[in-house]
């Protein structure tokens, strides 16, 4: 076994050498995620805030792509929002129209993100949103929606559970991309945003579950 410059362990194997998967976590880091893919991020950020009306209450996820959602959130009058997510909590922090509810629970230090089981009764006991803005790892049409990191994904659940309606942000590059854990079946979600059109069997199979997709162009 040895190390990287970066202090992770890498672990010999016959043809070269490869990180140890970590089962509990294979996210990469919120600072990381928030740059990939940051133009189509932001495209879906402020159509998926388009969709927020004044009055309402939302969940917002800790992925990067609802971090955009909360970017474009400002200046918005009357609007509560209920996250576990640290970031979206400081994006927001200063808005005099946006009430700021945060979940609270086990710091996910990578993702800057609260979990745990404390955190899904409170969602789940304690709160009740008109909707939910959530991401993923990736879609399947035949295996539905995956996420990353099984926390977090217990979280969105919770936020499934309490919420009116549920809105799936995902461009079109985690589309057939498959992940751990499994998140969610399509019949839990009412609405996609992504940024192309989907392809004919997409379309036909989003049809079918009543699925309103909304292009973000």
């Amino acid at each position: 076994m040895k190390h990287s410059r970066s202090g992770a362990c890498w672990k010999r194997t016959y043809g070269g050498a490869v990180l140890p998967e970590r089962a509990e976590d294979k996210s990469v880091c919120i600072s990381e995620r928030e740059v990939t893919n940051q133009a189509v991020k932001d495209r879906i950020g402020a159509f998926a805030a388009g969709l927020v009306a004044d009055g309402e209450t939302i969940f917002i996820d800790a992925s990067s792509t609802s971090l955009f959602v909360a970017k474009h959130l400002k200046a918005r009058k009357d609007i509560t929002v209920i996250t576990n997510a640290e970031r979206v909590v400081l994006e927001l922090c200063d808005e005099e129209g946006v009430r700021v509810i945060c979940t609270g629970g086990a710091l996910r230090k990578k993702n800057l993100s609260y979990v745990g089981e404390t955190a899904e009764k409170l969602i789940r006991t304690g709160f009740y949103a008109d909707k939910v803005f959530f991401s993923c790892c990736g879609i399947s049409q035949k295996f539905g929606i995956f996420d990353a990191v099984e926390a977090e994904a217990n979280i969105k659940k919770a936020m499934f559970a309490s919420s009116k309606q549920t809105v799936l942000l995902c461009d079109s590059s985690k589309f057939e991309k498959l992940g751990f854990p499994k998140l969610a079946d399509f019949e839990a979600v009412q609405t996609i945003i992504t940024d192309r059109p989907p392809d004919a069997a997409w379309r036909q199979m989003f049809e079918k579950l009543h699925i309103d997709v909304l292009i973000a162009e």
